[in-house]
Order: C-alpha cells, then structure tokens, then sequence
C-alpha cells in the first residue's frame, strides 16, 4: 500500500483542491444544502463507493471509477462541514435560504 501512495501521481493537496473544486460547484449549482440532504447524499455515495471497489476488486471494473466516487464522496464531506459550521468556500458563497436546497 506505501508503494502505491508512493507512486500515486495526486499529492495531497492536490487531491483536496479537487475536493474543494467539486464542493464549490455542488454549492453553486444547489446552494448550501441542509445536513440531512447531505448525509443522504454521503450514504449514496459511499455504496457507489463499495460498488466500484468490489467491480474492481472482483470483477474486472475500471480502478478509476474508485477514485471518481471518492471524488464524490470526499466534495460532499467538505459540503457538510460547510452546512455545518455555516461558512463558506469564498466569499461569493451565500447560504441559501432557510438552509434548503432546490436539489432532488
């Protein structure tokens, strides 16, 4: 596994601007949504997440579906921790109103 993190072309910090990048858009496509939504969301995520580890693991499925979901899963914790704490990825993010989101 040390091997592999070795030789993994994504530092760290690269792959939270990523995240921050993904965060930013959800929000500016739905606003900031409430934590409820959001947690729904996570638990989606991370069965997809599963998924493509078990597809790839067992069955031959593409590697790189494992790091989109964690590219999903990962902008959705930087959301909640936004809804949270009630603040921002800059300083053009507002809040929506009451909290809710518009999103499906």
């Amino acid at each position: 596994m040390s091997e592999r993190r070795a030789t993994h072309p994504h530092g760290q910090a690269a792959l939270f601007d990523r995240w921050l990048n993904k965060a930013s858009g959800n929000i500016e496509e739905w606003g900031v949504q409430d934590e409820r939504t959001l947690l729904l969301a996570i638990q989606e995520e991370l069965g997809e997440l599963t998924q493509a580890h078990l597809e790839a693991n067992a069955e031959g499925g593409d590697d790189a579906r494992i790091c989109e979901e964690l590219d999903d899963l990962g902008a959705l914790l930087l959301q909640l921790h936004i809804s949270r704490h009630d603040c921002s990825l800059s300083p053009a993010t507002e809040r929506s109103e009451g909290g809710e989101s518009d999103a499906n």
